[in-house]
């Protein structure tokens, strides 16, 4: 399957990465540093060599389903000095690089690991020939990408109970690894740190947050508000969050959510978190709760409303 490849693959780059490392595998164009060699450093100029073409393999098996993925020439480099920083040259982060497309495909290649590392092959095999269906209608490249992720949140949702939605989300998070950055626009804030990335791959055009009442450890520049229909426990967080032109169509019915929600428990790696609540927001909008501590970890996807 194609979970169990890339798992394969990915654990095998990883046996070789040493922290103290001088080697490191980039993009001889570019200077990145591609999922899934992102961050990793290699003991010997051998290592580092044997996996780069691991690399090339994983991103092949990626290509299987969209061959629009990004191709990379990679090279190995020696850093210059017994020590220096980890990341001597840019990289491409692990939950996407610098594009929505490189985003969609390393969180699709995360939930496939999850699926497959949790024993769940079925849900795997019908994401993946969904996706095959799906796309003999897309034709536009930009949309394809777009239509993997929409259609693994559609068969999750399907398939699995919300407990075993949730714990697939936590295993494809663990995958891409913990984030923490700031921007000047989100401050401290997980979930506006998740629209923030996302406003700047353009899955979304704008995005409102609010941290629901109850709730003492907002930011001071996240607005904090009552929201009687907010769904949160008396133990965890609560947010409504609104967005603009969500990137990520409608699946018989249901508004995806999978690609927040694993971005979200990247910068929330021990909470358990829930979406609900969906609304329409204005013409091309949507309006919806997130919490943590929540009874249901549902959070792959959303029923739309029905129109007026």
């Amino acid at each position: 399957m194609v979970g169990g490849t890339l798992r394969d693959l990915r654990e095998r780059i990883v046996d070789r990465h040493d922290e103290d490392g001088r080697y490191f595998v980039s993009c001889a164009r570019t200077g990145e540093r591609p999922v899934p060699v992102a961050g990793k450093r290699f003991a010997t100029r051998e290592t580092a060599a044997r996996a780069a073409e691991l690399a090339a393999e994983y991103r092949a098996e990626l290509r299987r389903y969209d061959p629009r993925l990004a191709h990379y020439d990679l090279v190995v480099s020696e850093e210059p000095g017994p020590s220096g920083p980890v990341d001597p040259v840019p990289v491409v982060e692990e939950s996407g690089g610098s594009s929505a497309a490189d985003f969609c495909h390393d969180v699709a290649a995360a939930v496939f690991e999850a699926l497959s590392e949790l024993g769940e092959e079925a849900v795997e095999r019908a994401v993946l020939e969904a996706y095959l269906h799906s796309a003999e209608s897309v034709t536009d490249p930009d949309e394809l990408c777009l239509v993997l992720l929409s259609t693994a949140a559609s068969e999750l949702d399907a398939r699995l109970a919300p407990d075993r939605q949730g714990e697939v989300l936590r295993v494809a998070a663990d995958r891409l690894g913990a984030r923490s950055e700031r921007t000047p626009r989100d401050g401290d804030d997980p979930v506006a740190a998740t629209l923030s990335r996302f406003d700047g791959l353009s899955l979304v055009a704008d995005y409102a947050v609010v941290r629901n009442a109850g709730d003492e450890s907002a930011p001071s520049d996240v607005s904090t508000a009552s929201d009687e229909s907010a769904a949160s426990d008396d133990d965890g967080r609560s947010w409504t969050v609104t967005v603009e032109e969500w990137a990520f169509d409608s699946v018989d019915g249901r508004v995806p959510t999978l690609p927040f929600a694993v971005e979200l428990l990247r910068r929330l790696p021990d909470e358990r978190i829930a979406v609900s609540d969906l609304r329409a927001a204005g013409d091309a909008g949507w309006r919806f709760v997130v919490s943590t501590a929540a009874p249901s970890a549902r959070a792959v996807s959303l029923a739309a409303p029905e129109n007026d």
